[in-house]
């Protein structure tokens, strides 16, 4: 069995072909390890881009995008067809009690925006830590100095009046094409934030991960 190891990052034209099978690729810069079989197409077998985070300091105050989560993905890390990333995390909130604001949960990269979703409005009563999960997923659409990125993810966030118990109200987004351009060839800022359409009085990370999955 071949052993070719790509010390830069992962194959220059980001395409997931490689000529011989039974080989085994690593991409030290990103420290990803795949495997190729009789299709000659990689597969990640073992990658140490996952990124677990716990619990943050309480935002204060929410209302225009404060960071829930920045992580640093280093040079070529997404220029790769169909390279995917995952990214979970758990949230508690609490509100001031006397308005209905909505959250907005997004993710950006490299300073362009991927996703977007908006929760429904949080009950006018004061509520102390309301539990919220989100997940989304980017995939490379296409790779180079002007890649795109598709993107989905879904939000589920307690609304109700200070019963953190109660089932949550999900909510999705509404992308419908891929993102606009991103030089996927530099290392880029991963971002995911939290923003308000009136004041949340704290919104406090407890857990996430970020985990590469192809």
């Amino acid at each position: 069995m071949g052993v070719d190891r790509i010390s830069a990052g992962p194959t220059i034209d980001g395409l997931n072909h490689y000529d011989s099978p039974g080989t085994l690729v690593l991409d030290a810069t990103n420290d990803i390890l795949e495997t190729v079989g009789n299709t000659r197409i990689q597969s990640a077998d073992r990658t140490c881009l996952f990124f677990p985070l716990g619990s943050q300091t309480a935002l204060s105050n929410v209302t225009t995008a404060q960071n829930l989560i920045s992580k640093t993905l280093a040079a070529g890390c997404m220029n790769k067809i169909t390279r995917t990333l995952i990214i979970r995390g758990s949230v508690i909130y609490t509100s001031p009690g006397g308005s209905t604001p909505t959250m907005t949960f997004a993710v950006t990269l490299g300073g362009v925006a991927l996703v977007s979703i908006t929760t429904g409005a949080i009950n006018t009563t004061a509520s102390t830590n309301m539990p919220v999960q989100f997940e989304f997923t980017i995939q490379t659409a296409s790779t180079g100095s002007a890649g795109t990125i598709e993107s989905h993810g879904r939000v589920e966030a307690n609304l109700t009046a200070n019963t953190p118990a109660a089932a949550p109200t999900p909510a999705l987004d509404t992308n419908t094409a891929v993102s606009a351009a991103v030089n996927l060839t530099t290392a880029l800022a991963l971002l995911v934030t939290v923003a308000a359409s009136g004041t949340v009085t704290a919104v406090q990370l407890k857990l996430a991960t970020i985990e590469v999955v192809f």
